[in-house]
């Protein structure tokens, strides 16, 4: 057993040289990807309204629907109807994957809650795993057993931050 560990340091310092070379292919995958997901950070940044909403296939109304998203940085705050912000998130958007994918965890969980999502000019469609379900969707659809939720959101007007 004390044969592997000087390895497996051998080998995680050539890996973490090779990322942190410019030149890397790795790097450069790494650094493109890196910048993509601050484009759509930027993208995202303002408040958004829920437009639909659908949960294990069923659609959701009424309260769901009252709720706003505030996208600001690597953060996502939830505000009923009343003003009150009532659930900070921390996001990670993973766009050079194909569907563009979506990580975001709650304050106090270790576990990331994954998904996919779509952003088209004022549109941000968003499917994500829900429950116990930890896989993440390949496709933007919520079927009745599927524990996914599938939200439309729509940028308020003037609500770039």
């Amino acid at each position: 057993m004390k044969r592997l560990f000087p390895s497996f340091v051998v080998i995680a310092l050539l890996s973490a040289s090779a990322c942190s070379r410019p030149n890397s292919p790795i790097a450069a995958t790494s650094a493109a990807a890196s910048d993509l997901a601050r484009e759509d950070l930027d993208k995202l940044r303002g408040t958004w309204r829920i437009e639909s909403s659908v949960w294990n296939g069923v659609p959701e109304r009424g309260v769901a629907l009252s709720v706003t998203l505030i996208f600001h940085g690597d953060k996502l705050t939830w505000v009923d109807k009343d003003g009150i912000h009532y659930q900070e998130d921390t996001i990670r958007l993973m766009p050079e994957q194909n569907p563009r994918a979506i990580d975001y965890w709650s304050k106090g969980e270790n576990q990331a809650s994954v998904g996919i999502y779509s952003l088209e000019g004022d549109a941000f469609t968003w499917c994500s795993a829900g429950g116990n379900n930890k896989v993440r969707p390949t496709s933007f659809v919520s079927e009745r057993g599927s524990k996914q939720s599938l939200m439309v959101l729509r940028r308020k007007k003037n609500s770039r931050i």
